[in-house]
């Protein structure tokens, strides 16, 4: 199998290395997987791991057929012509960071060795950005009274799985929620300082808390990649990510950028920032972040927050733009295939829920005394007139 592996089209080394856990205990491959394989308040997580639906996505896989669990990484890779292993989908993101890894796995479906985790243990976070909701987000489950936890037998097995499969891992993503307020992370990093300190460690911030023991931890580890999550400035970032502050964030930047560690931006691109997006990226850049560093996840749900829904004139202007600053980028940095998927995705079939949006907005400013009109006001005039 290992001669076949790079050729391999639909191969994916996280059905056979590879969990994800939801914050309401629903199991997945990873986070952007379509099927959940079972849930931990009914199963344990060796029970799912060894059950009838994730058996049947490697069994496809070997055969060298596409499972829908994994559409959206197939999907991802039609786009470009030339496929750069860094971030253009999470399988061939995975390949190369787990490299020989898991050949030893492939010459069966019964097979898993835990080697990649993105454990949620829950949905605590301190933001509650326009796009996201109670599942991701605690602030947000406080708002529209909607609390969703793990029960402690789950949170408890699934740290008893964890350390005891910690020998094997060589990837862990910490995200949430927001991952420098959930408290199961620094019992674990605790763990990992003393037993595994050169573990590959991805951490997926809003970068509004770094005084905070697991900050400690996570300035003294040598393998840290931070995905900051961020794709606009001041007031409009201030909106966006909700309540979270543009000069904390700056200011918390500045103080990772001091960090032998590696920084990605990780944008979500919406309506409200579908134009500024690119001062953004610009500022970011003067700002010291490299090309190289920039992500980009265009925000489909809700739909109303789709830059879909702009008029067609305004998609065109916005395809106009990122077409000239693809002119402009001589190297094949993560910022040419950012702008490829903005391109991509704005050939897609538009959309109309303006008027949706228009109510959502009035509600979030009633509820969270903001003023929306005052904050986007283009976009108030140009499209939602």
């Amino acid at each position: 199998m290992s001669a076949n592996y790079l050729k391999h089209k639909s191969l994916c080394p996280l059905p056979f290395a590879g969990l994800y856990v939801h914050p309401n205990g629903d199991v997945k491959t990873c986070s952007i997987a379509t099927d959940t394989l079972g849930n931990i308040h009914k199963d344990s997580l060796k029970k799912v791991l060894q059950g009838s639906k994730i058996k049947q996505i490697r069994k496809e896989m070997l055969d060298e057929k596409f499972p829908i669990n994994c559409s959206n990484c197939y999907n991802r890779e039609k786009h470009h012509k030339t496929l750069n292993f860094d971030h253009v989908s999470n399988r061939l993101y995975h390949i190369k960071k787990l490299k020989n890894n898991p050949f030893k796995l492939y010459d069966s479906i019964d097979k898993f060795e835990l080697q990649q985790l993105d454990l949620r243990w829950r949905n605590t976070c301190n933001g509650a950005c326009v796009y996201c909701d109670s599942e991701y987000s605690s602030k947000w489950a406080v708002e529209v009274k909607d609390t969703i936890r793990m029960t402690d037998s789950a949170l408890d097995e699934g740290m008893e799985f964890v350390l005891e499969n910690l020998h094997t891992l060589k990837m862990l993503y910490l995200a949430g929620g927001e991952p420098f307020l959930i408290k199961e992370n620094l019992k674990l990093l605790q763990t990992i300082e003393k037993i595994n300190p050169n573990l590959d460690i991805r951490i997926n911030t809003n970068l509004s808390n770094l005084k905070n023991p697991i900050f400690k931890i996570i300035s003294k580890l040598p393998n840290i990649h931070w995905v900051i999550s961020a794709e606009s400035m001041e007031e409009k970032f201030n909106y966006i990510r909700y309540p979270i502050n543009w000069k904390t964030f700056i200011s918390n930047l500045k103080i990772i950028q001091k960090l032998p560690h590696k920084i990605s931006i990780n944008m979500a691109w919406n309506i409200l920032c579908a134009k500024n997006i690119f001062s953004f990226i610009d500022y970011m850049i003067k700002f010291g972040i490299h090309p190289n560093a920039f992500i980009l996840n265009y925000v489909e749900q809700p739909d109303m927050y789709s830059v879909l829904n702009l008029p067609e004139n305004q998609v065109n202007e916005i395809k106009e733009e990122v077409t000239q600053r693809l002119t402009r980028l001589k190297d094949p940095f993560m910022l040419k295939y950012a702008y490829e998927e903005m391109i991509a995705y704005l050939n897609h079939k538009l959309l109309n829920k303006r008027n949706e949006l228009k109510e959502e907005l009035t509600i979030l400013d009633k509820r969270r005394n903001l003023n929306s009109k005052k904050v986007f006001p283009k976009l108030y005039e140009e499209v939602l007139n």
